[in-house]
């Protein structure tokens, strides 16, 4: 993952008068007191830079919001570029070591174990 910056306030606040004080999500203004933060218009997960230009002011609760909705794509995007390069995906099972399944008990047998 790549390692996040933190904004000094000079650059927080020249990323909040660069988008005049507006939320980059909803596009309402942020008034004196809301909370917001400094969000990445092209997420870290998919290339973006982390640099002010790719900087934006979200409202607390949009940002939250946006980052929901996006998890799904960054995981989608994720997958699809590793199986374009070639890396399965890991089983999520492994049979343990000196057993085998039995097709007619249905279960897993000690490897010495006869059927009956």
């Amino acid at each position: 993952m790549t390692e996040r910056r933190s904004l000094s306030t000079m650059q927080r606040l020249r990323v909040f008068e660069q988008s005049g004080g507006r939320c980059h999500i909803c596009e309402r203004l942020i008034r004196a007191g809301e909370r917001w933060e400094a969000e990445h218009r092209i997420p870290l997960a998919l290339g973006g830079a982390d640099d002010a230009s790719n900087m934006a002011p979200a409202h607390v609760v949009c940002h939250s919001q946006k980052t929901k909705t996006d998890n799904a794509s960054w995981t989608k995007a994720k997958r699809v570029k590793a199986k374009s390069i070639g890396i399965k995906k890991p089983p999520s099972f492994r049979k343990p070591d000196g057993v085998r399944f039995d097709w007619k008990l249905r279960r897993y047998v000690p490897e010495k174990e006869s059927v009956r």
